[in-house]
């Protein structure tokens, strides 16, 4: 278990004790020279475990879809696929399954999806701020357990919790942040709503497809 692993589930406890949860310790008076080990939480599971906002009470937290040999990740505001590691049956799930195969030719193995907010209660729900800030820690965690070449950031809203830079400024080009690259577009719902957009986005997808 790394350290940083160890401090998120640090922070999940305090959470978890702000939203009411109590925590009492037994009190040994005998000496004992016996350890004990606790188990730490692997990061999936203090992933499907959160419980620090109100979307958890209405839907499980997804970890998403990493690959060890993960070579690109896209990133969503709300989640894209299901507890189960199964793309969820919606019009952005598709189109983002068509943009791998068709786009990118990537096999399984070869990328992951994963989002900023970790639970997503229905597709019409908009993510706050505060689900953001809660979950960036996680997602934060999962972009170091992987190689990967780059991150596909979608929409305004992830890059601007994520990194916290302009996204018109960063836009449809590559960039580093703390030694990783990156590159903005816009989110799968821009690009449903206004079609208009997805020849500007084919650009943006080329240019990534090109450090692969």
């Amino acid at each position: 278990m790394s350290q940083i692993q160890k401090i998120l589930h640090l922070r999940l406890l305090y959470y978890q004790k702000m939203f009411g949860e109590r925590y009492i310790d037994n009190i040994n008076t005998q000496p004992s020279n016996v350890e004990v080990s606790v188990p730490m939480l692997s990061l999936e599971d203090t992933i499907a475990h959160c419980a620090l906002c109100e979307r958890s009470k209405t839907s499980k937290p997804s970890f998403g879809i990493l690959p060890p040999k993960a070579k690109i990740v896209f990133i969503s505001g709300l989640p894209l696929v299901d507890a189960f590691n199964h793309f969820v049956e919606n019009r952005s799930s598709k189109m983002l399954q068509d943009i791998i195969s068709n786009v990118f030719k990537l096999r399984a193995p070869e990328y992951g999806v994963l989002s900023l907010v970790k639970c997503n209660e229905n597709d019409l729900n908009v993510p706050t701020d505060s689900d953001a800030l809660i979950c960036r820690q996680y997602l934060n965690q999962q972009m170091t357990l992987a190689p990967i070449k780059i991150t596909i950031l979608m929409g305004d809203f992830v890059l601007r919790h994520l990194l916290g830079v302009d996204f018109n400024q960063h836009k449809g080009r590559i960039f580093s942040e703390d030694g990783r690259n990156y590159l903005a577009t816009y989110s799968l719902n821009q690009l449903l709503k206004n079609p208009s957009l997805k020849k500007e986005a084919m650009k943006h997808f080329l240019l990534a497809k090109g450090i692969l």
